[in-house]
């Protein structure tokens, strides 16, 4: 009895939660709403290492990639930041029109809340007069970038359709005894999975707030019922 009481409990299918994670805009690390996450009974990583090894070319010279990325960033960024403090503050004079439509205008109350309403529609339209300049940079930015980066980003997806050929029929044959399973973080960045007995790793990829041409990276191994994915447990990496 003993016996087969272990042995159920060997393959007894295990309930997972994972939750996702990243710095915002304001660096603040938040629940990631809307991520696929993938349990995968291999280790993905290993595999494309295994695939890298026997690759016909070397693989293509990211340098001059990864510097246009890296200018581009520069006005991404004053776009993003000036756009978020633009909306914030904008939310805070709707906030207080309301409130001034419902004071009484005999009060003082009505004349502090107007003075301090007027002087912060001054400081909205001075900020999105920066936004609309910000703009016009990172359109120019994003013309020049497209322009200078699309043969090289073009020579490394020929390089990895090459390398990465037959991915698909590998993994497949390591998922043959357990399939793969997807779910996608809710709200509060949370995902689940029931997973039956046997070694598991958990893959995800988020956005990166801060750069367009970077994602936030897992692929990590279940050893608990919990996973938690975020900037300290993934890797930031360039998307090429």
């Amino acid at each position: 009895m003993l016996l087969a009481g272990m042995l159920a409990a060997c393959h007894k299918e295990r309930a997972v939660a994972v939750r996702v994670s990243i710095p915002g805009l304001d660096s603040l690390e938040s629940p990631a709403a809307g991520v696929g996450v993938i349990a995968l009974p291999y280790d993905r990583d290993s595999v494309l290492a295994s695939m890298e090894s026997h690759a016909a070319t070397p693989k293509p010279n990211t340098r001059a990639l990864d510097s246009m990325f890296a200018r581009f960033r520069g006005p991404f960024v004053s776009y993003t930041s000036l756009s978020y403090s633009a909306g914030a503050l904008r939310d805070i004079v709707e906030l207080l029109r309301t409130q001034l439509d419902s004071t009484s205008r005999r009060s003082s109350e009505y004349q502090a809340r107007s003075t301090r309403l007027r002087r912060l529609s001054d400081s909205l339209t001075a900020l999105e007069a920066r936004v609309g300049q910000a703009r016009q940079a990172l359109d120019r930015a994003r013309r020049d970038f497209v322009r200078q980066s699309d043969t090289l980003r073009t020579a490394i997806r020929h390089w990895e359709d090459s390398t990465y050929r037959g991915y698909d029929s590998i993994v497949e044959r390591l998922s043959r005894d357990r399939d793969q399973q997807t779910d996608t973080t809710d709200a509060t960045g949370w995902a689940h999975f029931t997973l039956p007995p046997g070694r598991w790793w958990i893959y995800a990829r988020a956005w990166d707030t801060g750069d367009p041409n970077a994602e936030w990276y897992w692929n990590v191994p279940l050893e608990s019922d919990t996973v938690l994915l975020s900037s300290r447990t993934g890797r930031r990496r360039p998307k090429y």
